[in-house]
């Protein structure tokens, strides 16, 4: 550190902390970073004096911060959040990181902060709608809402480290949203699916329409979860998407699709499902193929969510049951994914027609007495 030789001349280099508004000397100090300055000069005695006014300045705090309001490059933001030890730990890291280098950044990467505006931002949130997704289609709203969730975090870091005086996608309208599905596989398509699949994702998709739980539940869950005496797999606050715990009861056919799996388990691997003796890490070639092939149209892995909690009521449970097993958190949520179709409505109709035939039996036998009317004479 202090000064250094190069072949372009000579540089002055120190540790500093920069709290985006001064640089702070920082020898050390967590979380500094080395800042190099060219000097003007290459003359070495003349260079120490630089070095010296450079240290000097950076003890009194004269030398103000390259991430002022607006100063820092997006670019520079994106490189400071995915390095950011609150982001790299979560689950969605590689979805964002793959967002964020894939269309943000070729997007507002070459501009300060101080340059991207909400006017900006609602171009950018425009052309998104127009890009197209799985299947060519126009993507749909929730998929360009959540690309401007990812901004609207972003900034509100830059904000909180005083590099922006205010959030700008704060003052942009997301995309209305209409996303509810009501695909459910019926029972005879599951059989289709099953009979085309490839041998390692017959089980996911068992669990998944079984169960009703998430794919990265399912994908992630490992030997310790299963509880075969109690017939339930337990599932810890880190395993979920709503970082609450959860208990799923296992179905005979699914507790002994486990048990042979367990039967046969590699040494050394504790996730359940396994592809060629590791644990699966994406299933969605395999699943797009098997429906291709079992000629099932319109159906995502995550419609096992909706297959199972409409399974589950059309079977009698409760609505809170069903909401504790699925890991739903609200009753809104929860209709989204309870799917009513004609022939349920018209199995209500039978079941209220045939309740209200037996009420009104059971008034006539317990009033032998009661009031007759006659007809009119003529």
């Amino acid at each position: 550190m202090g000064l250094t030789k190069r072949k372009d001349g000579w540089y002055v280099e120190f540790p500093v902390v920069d709290d985006g508004k001064v640089l702070q000397l920082a020898r050390g100090t967590p979380g500094a970073k080395v800042k190099r300055w060219k000097t003007s000069t290459a003359n070495k005695t003349l260079a120490g004096q630089q070095e010296a006014k450079i240290k000097t300045d950076l003890m009194m705090g004269k030398l103000k911060s390259a991430h002022g309001p607006g100063q820092l490059s997006f670019k520079a933001l994106a490189k400071t959040y995915l390095e950011a030890s609150t982001v790299t730990c979560q689950r969605t890291y590689n979805w964002k990181k793959g967002m964020i280098q894939d269309r943000l950044i070729p997007e507002f990467g070459s501009l300060l902060l101080s340059q991207i505006t909400p006017l900006r931002i609602e171009r950018y949130r425009d052309k998104r709608m127009q890009d197209k997704g799985y299947g060519n289609s126009t993507l749909k709203p929730a998929t360009a809402n959540r690309s401007l969730a990812l901004l609207k975090v972003m900034f509100s870091l830059a904000v909180r480290e005083g590099w922006m005086p205010r959030n700008p996608v704060s003052l942009v309208k997301f995309a209305k949203e209409n996303n509810a599905r009501d695909r459910v596989l019926t029972a005879e398509e599951f059989a289709r699916l099953q009979a085309y699949s490839a041998p390692h994702l017959q089980g996911v998709n068992l669990c998944a329409y079984q169960t009703g739980m998430r794919l990265g539940e399912i994908l992630g869950l490992t030997w310790d979860r299963v509880d075969f005496p109690q017939g339930v797999i337990c599932l810890r606050p880190e395993d979920t998407k709503t970082k609450e715990a959860r208990v799923v009861p296992m179905t005979p056919e699914l507790t002994s699709l486990l048990k042979t799996l367990y039967k046969v388990r590699y040494l050394g691997e504790d996730h359940v499902f396994l592809v060629k003796g590791k644990s699966v890490g994406a299933i969605k070639t395999a699943f797009n193929a098997a429906c291709r092939r079992a000629q099932i149209q319109g159906f995502r892995f995550h419609d096992f969510r909706h297959t199972a909690v409409t399974n589950m009521r059309r079977a009698g449970i409760d609505h809170l049951t069903i909401m504790r097993i699925s890991g739903h958190k609200t009753m809104e949520v929860f209709k989204r994914y309870n799917s009513f179709h004609h022939a349920d409505l018209r199995e209500a109709a039978s079941r209220f027609n045939t309740y209200l035939t037996l009420a009104h039996s059971r008034q006539l036998t317990d009033s032998p007495n009661s009031l007759t009317i006659q007809p009119k004479r003529p």
